[in-house]
């Protein structure tokens, strides 16, 4: 895209944003209100269009909520004026200032941010992952959420473990729920 002004032709800036959760759609809408649509461009690169009210995973083994109750298209959080691609990000190529997608799309860019999340590494602490989601689960993601639901739903009484291997966690505000009701 170009910008024509006082005769001259003035590219536009390009800023690119990975991720679509909070950081990323954050900035977003921030940087939407602050940079002129006549010189820049803003796309948001996120691997889906599911945004998790994340706080809900806490309420869902425990029948307070549903899935379908804590989630909402991220498309619904972003501000007009700003594109929004779903696809996996394979690389990013900083002497090029490009993002390529998995598909081999190329998405330049004169500004990049990355925002795209954490994410649970069960694999890093031995023995986490001999019973994981059976014996041992998290409640971080909705598919950790809803195991630990349907496991608790047949709980027949006896002893919870809640273990924390490493700081800082997710959500700590969760765990304090959990460990404190």
């Amino acid at each position: 895209m170009i910008q024509i002004l006082d005769q001259r032709i003035l590219p536009m800036k390009k800023l690119v944003i990975l991720g679509a959760g909070t950081g990323g759609t954050v900035m977003a809408n921030l940087l939407r209100k602050r940079l002129r649509r006549a010189e820049w461009t803003i796309t948001v690169i996120d691997r889906d269009d599911e945004h998790y009210y994340q706080p809900g995973f806490l309420f869902l083994p425990f029948g307070f909520l549903t899935k379908k109750q804590i989630v909402k298209p991220k498309s619904k959080f972003l501000p007009k004026g700003v594109e929004f691609i779903v696809a996996e990000i394979d690389r990013i190529d900083p002497a090029a200032n490009e993002v390529w997608l998995q598909d081999r799309t190329r998405i330049p860019y004169d500004y990049l941010i990355i925002a795209t999340g954490a994410w649970i590494q069960p694999a890093e602490t031995p023995g986490m992952l001999d019973g994981w989601r059976d014996t041992i689960f998290d409640f971080y993601t909705p598919d950790g959420a809803e195991a630990l639901a349907g496991k608790l739903k047949d709980f027949p009484g006896g002893t919870i473990v809640v273990h924390v291997n490493e700081t800082p966690i997710k959500c700590p505000v969760a765990l304090n729920h959990l460990c404190h009701n």
